[in-house]
């Protein structure tokens, strides 16, 4: 990576921080303001001069608040890795015994022997959209569920009334919710030029509408952009997965599903739709089936070239062409 950097493995939980440095003991450190200062003082001092390179594994909330606060200070690195890449390097190095402190370990060595890339925080825009859908989300899941209820509570006999109230108060609450929330997320993309001019190209293409279109922004992030087509389809779990050994094991190809389930969602629709509404889907789809792909096969394979034309059209920022998008 060219630069030095002085590599600390950090193990993030919701009170606690336990550092590892090479040649040290690992320290545990409280999760405060005054702890995440300590930490860094301990850590400039053994690193002198070299540049910290702070690596922690992705922990949701806990993870990313650190993240940023390390990230904002200067001459500080971070990285921020997927848990099951240093489950995989705890296995691959016959790690036998988990404790905070050994986690902390682990992900050291793993920033040392790996040296991942420097992590930066995604822009103040889609970090709020982020939020926001993932919030909408969460209220539709949680309005299906209750519509179950509801469906499931008129085979009940001599159900009590106020079970009833209470279902369909509950529903009208999470509707109002609901309506808030896709306000604000209206107000958000239309507000930022950025947002806006993403949305309205994604929304050029046969098959994406503009819930779908912010859906895609808000999950894919700047993997749209900043990944290599293999990188980014393997983020949305579309990747294949072969299983093949020999002439003896010759198991079912499939998607990996290592990946952003969100994002791989979200795809779903658009590309159901874009196998009636875009030629070039339509097309894909035919050909796949032509060649005898199973149904699901042949949508899941739609889904990923429906994925890349979204990295395509938001790199060029030019709307979509049947001709050269196909």
């Amino acid at each position: 990576m060219g630069k030095s950097r002085f590599y600390v493995g950090v193990d993030v939980g919701s009170k606690e921080l336990w550092i590892a440095v090479s040649s040290r003991k690992p320290r545990r450190f409280t999760y405060t303001p005054t702890g995440i200062t300590a930490l860094q003082k301990w850590a400039r001092q053994v690193a002198g001069e070299t540049l910290l390179h702070f690596c922690m594994e992705a922990t949701g909330v806990y993870s990313q608040k650190l993240a940023m606060h390390l990230h904002s200070q200067a001459d500080i690195e971070v990285s921020i890795i997927n848990p099951a890449q240093i489950k995989a390097f705890a296995r691959a190095t016959l790690r036998r015994t988990k404790t905070d402190s050994m986690d902390a370990q682990v992900i050291l060595k793993f920033a040392i022997s790996q040296e991942p890339r420097p992590w930066s925080p995604e822009p103040e825009a889609i970090q709020k959209l982020y939020s926001l859908v993932m919030q909408a989300d969460d209220i539709r899941d949680n309005l299906q569920q209750w519509h179950n209820r509801g469906h499931a509570y008129s085979y009940v006999e001599g159900l009590p009334k106020a079970v009833k109230v209470a279902q369909r108060a509950i529903i009208r609450t999470l509707n109002r919710q609901l309506a808030k929330i896709e306000k604000a997320i209206s107000e958000l993309w239309q507000t930022d030029q950025t947002l806006k001019t993403q949305v309205e190209l994604l929304c050029t293409t046969p098959g994406i509408a503009e819930l779908s279109a912010v859906k895609l922004l808000a999950y894919g992030k700047s993997a749209l952009i900043q990944r290599s087509q293999k990188a980014l389809t393997a983020h949305a779990g579309l990747a294949p997965s072969h299983r093949q050994s020999g002439t003896s094991v010759k198991g079912r190809s499939q998607i990996a599903k290592q990946g952003n389930k969100y994002l791989r969602r979200t795809l779903y629709m658009p590309a159901m739709c874009g196998i009636v509404h875009n030629p070039v889907i339509r097309r894909y789809y035919q050909h796949l089936r032509d060649k005898g792909k199973l149904k699901m096969v042949a949508l899941t394979a739609c889904m990923k070239k429906l994925l890349l034309i979204v990295r395509a059209i938001l790199i060029k920022q030019k709307p979509f062409d049947a001709q050269i998008n196909a």
